[in-house]
């Protein structure tokens, strides 16, 4: 086991000496679109995977960090307070879920903010953007107490105006926005799950009697979400957007860890990826932006 330990911090040592800090933005994209962070097309490291699971918490959330910690991993989740369907709206999901949130903290996992209620930000003026966040984090903090922190990772819902079109103008307003709330955080555009597409029975929000893991189209949705990721792993560095809202991620997920462990993948949270790319963390990056 010292073996092992050494080993590990001795390559996580190497790819941050190779890696100072740079404010130049030597890919352009920060500069572009007005806030540090990761968008699609920028660097990263060889044979890491880097797993994201958006919308959370819900009922699938504690068993997905069981899969974490079953195989050894951290992963990084971007949270919304009052995000849930419906009828089954709870409102507070902070609250619900609230000794998930902090096993998921105190397990060494990255915590983002994906906004209190998951709007598209194209669509809204800029205090009503940077509100999302606010109140997210606030929700956070009165739910979680001592056990909280500031979340200075951050992630728009439907990854817009980043992913989806929009014309650079749209983009730099709404990251300039971003950039006093948090570090951007997108994910590699041929490395979306699809996990959030073409739902099948009894997936929901929430564990119910209509979910059932027999069921040929749930079986189909796995398979596809399995070699979608996998097929595309061809040995260079992912960010692999998940939703730890549905059975089908919980169900699969093992699979694709050890998959990818078998091709010689290493995983890391996002706050491992901002030290590989910038030699600091996600505050004091954020810090610096904000001077």
């Amino acid at each position: 086991m010292p073996k092992l330990i050494s080993s590990l911090s001795l390559f996580y040592f190497c790819i941050s000496c190779s890696h100072t800090i740079d404010r130049k933005d030597p890919t352009g994209t920060s500069a572009k679109y007005g806030a540090y962070g990761f968008y699609d097309g920028d660097p990263i490291p060889d044979k890491i995977a880097y797993l994201t699971f958006d919308d959370g918490p819900s009922d699938w959330t504690e068993e997905i960090l069981d899969v974490l910690k079953e195989e050894k991993i951290k992963a990084s989740f971007f949270i919304c307070g009052d995000w849930a369907p419906k009828e089954n709206r709870i409102k507070n999901g902070f609250k619900k879920y609230k000794d998930v949130l902090i096993r998921m903290r105190k397990e060494g996992h990255s915590v983002g903010n994906h906004t209190i209620d998951h709007r598209n930000l194209l669509s809204l003026p800029d205090e009503k953007i940077a509100k999302q966040f606010d109140d997210n984090q606030s929700m956070y903090d009165r739910e979680l107490g001592a056990e909280s922190g500031r979340m200075t990772l951050l992630r728009p819902p439907f990854g817009s105006p980043f992913i989806h079109p929009a014309s650079d103008q749209a983009r730099k307003r709404v990251g300039s926005v971003l950039k006093k709330k948090g570090i951007v955080i997108m994910w590699s555009r041929h490395f979306d799950s699809s996990d959030s597409k073409e739902w099948v029975r009894g997936e929901w929000y929430e564990k119910g009697p209509r979910i059932n893991l027999d069921d040929e189209k749930f079986k189909a949705k796995m398979n596809r979400i399995y070699f979608r990721l996998v097929r595309g792993a061809d040995g260079k560095g992912v960010i692999v957007l998940f939703h730890d809202t549905h059975p089908t991620t919980k169900e699969i997920l093992t699979s694709v860890i050890r998959k990818l462990k078998s091709e010689g993948y290493r995983f890391g949270t996002i706050e491992d990826y901002i030290k590989w790319r910038w030699n600091t963390t996600s505050a004091e990056l954020l810090a610096s932006e904000q001077n």
